[in-house]
């Protein structure tokens, strides 16, 4: 048992330690936490599952463990660099280091314990860890931000609640591992009823239409490492508890539920991301439009299932990159605005190139491993539900391609009118983290079969 909680005690103890009163080593100590629970997350993946009273380790626990690990370091190192260009933050940087590792023990936890109680009181703290990096910025609309999240999210999390004490009266058991294989509840309609209701309250803080609002004004404000954070992970690790309460009740009613939320969130997201005048928002809800495909996969299982994993997690490396390149953007554009964006290919060059190929990764355009995830969803839903409710889904995913990919193409060539502002690139960590994230979010093509294997294991 000792390998397998590794990941969530070495975050610990990296947000413990960021606080002792030492010049820089809260950026050591969390870069040094950070690396360490990605190298013991890749050792956990190739170690056979664990089921035991407190962890409960399968092939999708893994996954998400380097998923989570691996954003983890990559926002560490960027907000080092980042952070200088905040002007008047909310608290001191050991102060943000602390809350960043904690929010990293939180998501890792969620995603490793065997009880439904302990992943809601996980995804319950990340919110307590993350509200105040939000507001890092320290201006009226962060912190009105901060409080929209907390308040939305929160009522989100007292329905989850709710659908844990309503599973826990239909089965008198909290432990995945039991109902797994527990086929006769003593009440199925109170299990169904909390299911549904687990559903809501997690998809609430994964920003599945409609408890979404908080969303895009999260991403929009927070700072680019935790922006980069929420979507890439945080919105996943919610789902990641959906899915663990559709396995507890494989029902076609929660099944065909899961499905219309999924359907509805990518077509709400896809219609906003067009309207869009500032480019984090536009993110953001790119993000919403990918989970909405991924609780679509989520709904469908097996082949719909393994593409809705490959999606997501093409997509946390290619969004995290694209959220870290949007706060290069705004340290040196100073604006949010897409207007105010010009011709950045020639005035910051890797920024502008590694923004191009993330939008076309998390829109999925071949060959990113997000459009082979997207692929294999298209492929279930029309397996499972036939060809014409496929067809709406990929129109608006084509919706949701062009209209990112206007915007973002508009800001990279466009033509500044300025003469005066030539090459200001950002600082080496600036663009070394992105692009590395990036080139995973492609690098995940070559290891679809791996990771099918890792989830049929």
């Amino acid at each position: 048992m000792t390998v397998y909680v590794l990941p969530i005690i070495i975050s610990a103890a990296g947000a413990l330690l960021s606080v002792v009163p030492v010049l820089y080593f809260e950026e050591t100590v969390s870069v040094a936490a950070s690396s360490l629970s990605l190298l013991a997350s890749i050792w956990i993946l190739f170690m056979p599952g664990f089921n035991g009273t407190f962890l409960f380790i399968d092939g999708l626990s893994k996954l998400m463990l380097v998923m989570i690990s691996a954003v983890y370091l990559t926002a560490v190192v960027f907000s080092i660099t980042y952070l200088k260009y905040i002007e008047n933050p909310l608290f001191r940087k050991k102060i943000y280091f602390l809350l960043l590792n904690l929010f990293a023990f939180t998501m890792l936890l969620s995603v490793s314990v065997n009880n439904l109680g302990w992943i809601w009181v996980g995804i319950e703290a990340t919110t307590v860890t993350s509200a105040l990096l939000v507001a890092v910025e320290n201006d009226e609309t962060a912190l009105e931000a901060s409080w929209r999240y907390i308040i939305v999210v929160s009522i989100g999390l007292v329905i989850s609640l709710l659908s844990v004490v309503l599973i826990y009266g239909a089965s008198k058991n909290l432990l995945l591992s039991s109902l797994f294989l527990s086929h006769n509840p003593d009440n199925l309609r109170l299990l169904t009823l909390g299911v549904l209701m687990g559903i809501i309250g997690y998809g609430t803080k994964a920003g599945i239409f409609p408890m979404h609002t908080w969303l895009p004004d999260v991403h929009g404000k927070a700072p680019a490492p935790i922006s980069a954070v929420f979507s890439a992970v945080l919105l996943p690790v919610a789902l990641y508890a959906v899915e663990r309460l559709m396995q507890i009740a494989p029902f076609l009613i929660i099944k065909n539920f899961t499905l219309i939320l999924g359907i509805l969130t990518v077509v709400t997201a896809s219609i906003l991301i067009g309207v869009q005048k500032r480019y984090k928002r536009m993110f953001a809800y790119s993000s919403m439009e990918n989970m909405g495909m991924v609780l679509i996969g989520l709904s469908l299982g097996g082949y719909g299932f393994a593409g809705a994993v490959v999606l997501m997690i093409s997509h946390a490396f290619a969004k995290s990159g694209v959220f870290f390149l949007s706060g290069n953007l705004l340290s040196r554009y100073k604006t949010t605005l897409t207007s105010g964006i010009n011709d950045v290919v020639k005035q910051m060059p890797v920024t502008g190139y590694g923004l191009l190929f993330g939008s076309m990764s998390v829109t999925g355009l071949p060959p990113f491993g997000s459009f082979f995830g997207e692929l294999m969803v298209i492929y279930a839903l029309i397996k499972n539900y036939g060809i014409i409710i496929a067809g709406v889904v990929a129109v608006f995913l084509i919706l949701a391609f062009i209209s990112l990919n206007y915007h973002v193409g508009r800001m990279l060539f466009s033509e500044s009118g300025n003469p005066a502002l030539k090459k200001m690139e950002q600082g080496r960590t600036a663009i070394i983290m992105p692009v590395i994230n990036i080139i995973l979010s492609f690098g995940v093509v070559f290891f679809i079969p791996q990771i099918i294997s890792i989830l049929q294991r």
